[in-house]
């Protein structure tokens, strides 16, 4: 619950004065801002977004990028595009992004370790040893966040078995926490809106993990579309009253769409961006 004030540079070369506030030291009720893929040609939609955003919830705690943050991981031009495009905000509040698909990929698209995201973004290393700084947990108030690395095709030759890695750590994550509510950030979702739909893989990882330890939302991008499902269970079937997991997908905040998506049986809700 404390404001600290700060500067970062050296020498004659200094940034202007900034704030922070640290957490309340009693759980209470606080916003957090969630934005899908940012992913652009100039990130215009992605400034305009996260500074609307911000000043709409001057009040929130942090903000949560659900992946695919640039379109090339390794173009460091997209990231300064991209911080630039959150200027005002990233100095105020923190930054809790996801690993998305495409901060794996070079500019010869080729699949690479998500290295620029390490080299910008400090963040908890409580993950597996593999995916330390990548894949995390962290408490805020009442609620309990675990992010997770879903690109097992892009990094499956640097960390094999990653998603069998993830799913024993979440295991013993979940099992430790005594936070009322448990959010999970994954980039693809469990439950899609292109025509695969499933992701078979992802949901046998994760869906009976999220189901036992009484995981309220799972937070997806990449598909780009908001959606909303149905409380699921591990089998994605309609759950009794009062149980299972609610997927949303938080749509876009850059310019890429797709004309691929549509509603699925498990969608409460869904908007495709394009209509």
């Amino acid at each position: 619950g404390v404001r600290y004030g700060y500067q970062v540079g050296g020498g004659d070369a200094w940034s202007e004065m900034e704030s922070f506030t640290t957490a309340p030291e009693r759980a209470r009720d606080f916003d957090f801002l969630v934005f899908g893929d940012s992913q652009s040609i100039d990130y215009n939609v992605w400034r305009i977004t996260v500074q609307t955003a911000f000043r709409t919830v001057p009040e929130a705690a942090f903000f949560v990028n659900v992946g695919d943050l640039v379109d090339v991981g390794q173009d460091y031009g997209e990231w300064e595009r991209w911080f630039a495009g959150a200027a005002g905000v990233i100095e105020k509040i923190p930054a809790m992004p996801v690993v998305g698909n495409h901060e794996t990929y070079s500019p010869e698209r080729r699949f690479s370790k998500p290295h620029f995201f390490f080299f910008f973004f400090r963040l908890p290393e409580n993950g597996p040893n593999e995916l330390a700084g990548q894949v995390y947990s962290f408490d805020y108030g009442d609620v309990h966040i675990a992010v997770l690395d879903s690109q097992e095709g892009e990094e499956r030759s640097f960390v094999p078995d990653m998603l069998a890695k993830q799913k024993n750590w979440l295991e013993a994550d979940l099992a430790a926490t005594d936070k009322m509510w448990k959010i999970i950030f994954i980039h693809r979702p469990l439950y899609g809106n292109k025509p695969n739909g499933v992701n078979e893989n992802l949901r046998r990882a994760f869906a009976g993990v999220l189901d036992q330890y009484g995981v309220d939302l799972v937070f997806t991008a990449h598909d780009h579309v908001n959606a909303r499902t149905w409380p699921l269970d591990s089998g994605g079937n309609a759950a009794l009253l009062g149980q299972g997991v609610v997927f949303v997908a938080v749509g876009r905040s850059g310019t890429k769409t797709y004309d691929n998506v549509e509603q699925k049986e498990w969608n409460e809700f869904f908007r495709n961006p394009t209509d």
